[in-house]
């Protein structure tokens, strides 16, 4: 096939290069040599693989090929008795009355000069409105049941802080204040989440460059080779491999418990 024999030339002509420059090339470089091919990731592991092979060091493989985790691959945490713990509260909150928007202004002024039961009233009349806000941000990343949690702590806070003078309408900022805890929590989820795929991704390479260099030495690489290989440094190699160690030992850990 004429193309995959343009493609190999190509790579053979690139490994002469890299041999010159004392057996190393940057992603960077691949990109660039391979450019005019249009090639996929695929296709790019293998000449990685090809020169690795060859004792061509490729530096900054792994951050190079890091690109951003979208919204769509954030898993979303789930909780097998979330639709039944729902249902209950949805019961529970379904016959607490909700009072008008204009009463509920003359209750909140109530709440500034001390009274308690103010306080009381507009956090039950209003936990079936944070329940419905709560369930605006269904499938980004959280249960329902944390939505609605958090959605009751952003309620409470708007009650506890409440200052006429300063936050005008108490049901804007009431709604205002269980939206913003609720995209906190999204967001330091969400964040969190990305974080550990982005180091689970991290760890795949390194175990996959090791094994590579274990069948091509027939020994382990010791952590410096490893950096090298993967453009990162010692230190970062070390955290990689403790990493990886710690998640072996929540493996054994749970096969024993079963």
């Amino acid at each position: 096939m004429a193309g995959q024999e343009e493609f190999m030339k190509e790579i053979q002509e690139l490994e002469k290069i890299a041999k010159i420059n004392g057996d190393r090339l940057s992603m960077d470089e691949i990109r660039h040599y391979f450019s005019h091919m249009n090639l996929d990731e695929k296709q790019y592991d293998f000449i990685c693989s090809y020169y690795e092979a060859r004792h061509i060091v490729i530096s900054d493989r792994v951050q190079k090929q890091e690109t951003p985790i979208s919204d769509e691959e954030i898993e979303i945490k789930e909780d097998p008795l979330d639709d039944e713990m729902v249902s209950i509260y949805r019961k529970e909150t379904g016959s607490l009355t909700r009072i008008p928007e204009d009463q509920m202004e003359r209750v909140a002024r109530k709440l500034i000069k001390g009274d308690e039961n103010a306080r009381n009233l507009l956090i039950e009349s209003n936990l079936s409105l944070a329940m419905e806000i709560a369930g605006d941000y269904k499938g980004k990343g959280l249960p329902m049941s944390d939505l609605i949690q958090e959605s009751n702590i952003g309620l409470m806070l708007a009650v506890n802080e409440y200052e006429p003078e300063m936050n005008g309408s108490f049901h804007k900022y009431m709604e205002q204040m269980i939206r913003q805890q609720i995209e906190t929590s999204l967001d330091e989820y969400n964040h969190s989440t990305r974080s550990a795929m982005k180091m689970a991704m991290r760890v795949n390479e390194l175990n996959r460059i090791a094994t590579a260099f274990a069948r091509e030495y027939e020994r382990e690489a010791k952590p410096h080779e490893l950096a090298e290989r993967m453009g990162i440094s010692e230190e970062e190699v070390r955290e990689l491999m403790k990493v990886s160690l710690d998640a072996i030992a929540v493996l054994d850990e749970s096969k024993i418990g079963s």
